[in-house]
């Protein structure tokens, strides 16, 4: 009779996979990126808002899809499968990931200082020897550097979380940033909210009927 040997590297690996089934991350996600659509440009009903109002609205998004992925884990992730503790690996794995977040992000905001630079001070464009940016390439370019500022970082993120749905979300989050700029229009964003939303909001009616909360006595046990 033989058996297939089951690795124990693997076996975390499906255990901490399992943190993400409830779609919690996913409803977390895409709230704060259509959050953020108030600072993406001027909603018909948000034209009179100030800075500070936008800000508010972002801030109160936020807090919102936060206190739904935290309320959800504890009432109702954690009551039906527990919670697991994971070794110095995973541990290391999470160090690297911030490290190497940290870099990447690093190098963005340089690259994106330095477009804004050439962009904004003509002076610095005759020194270096660049001709005058035509409006539509400066666009393009932005739009470009937009994508590529949000779904490399994303991607690392869901490589390193062992989180495969992530690589979903950041190519919804590189295109909607990208249509969001060229186009001009925050419905992108919006689009791009709900698309990864809908998926989470599935994923959680799945896992509620997946998996059933134990009998009183067991969870008082």
């Amino acid at each position: 009779m033989s058996s297939t040997p089951i690795s124990l590297k693997e076996l975390e690996r499906k255990a901490f996979r399992s943190t993400y089934q409830d779609g919690l991350l996913d409803i977390y996600l895409g709230g704060t990126i259509a959050s953020f659509t108030v600072f993406a440009g001027a909603l018909d009903t948000a034209d009179s808002l100030s800075t500070w109002q936008r800000l508010l609205i972002f801030l109160a998004g936020c807090a919102i899809s936060n206190l739904i992925f935290w309320v959800g884990k504890k009432f109702v992730t954690l009551p039906r499968i527990g919670q697991v503790k994971f070794g110095p690996a995973r541990q290391r794995r999470k160090r690297t990931l911030i490290a190497v977040l940290s870099g990447i992000v690093g190098l963005q905001v340089a690259i994106v200082a330095f477009q804004v630079a050439l962009l904004q001070i003509p002076a610095l464009r005759s020194w270096l020897g660049i001709p005058e940016i035509p409006q539509s390439m400066g666009t393009l370019t932005v739009a470009v550097i937009g994508a590529l500022f949000v779904g490399p970082s994303f991607a690392m993120i869901a490589f390193f979380m062992d989180f495969p749905r992530g690589y979903y979300i950041a190519a919804v989050m590189s295109i909607a940033v990208f249509c969001l700029i060229w186009f001009d229009n925050t419905l992108f964003q919006l689009a791009g909210g709900a698309l990864i939303i809908l998926p989470g909001i599935f994923l959680f009616v799945r896992f509620l009927i997946q998996h059933p909360l134990p009998p009183r006595e067991l969870q008082n046990g």
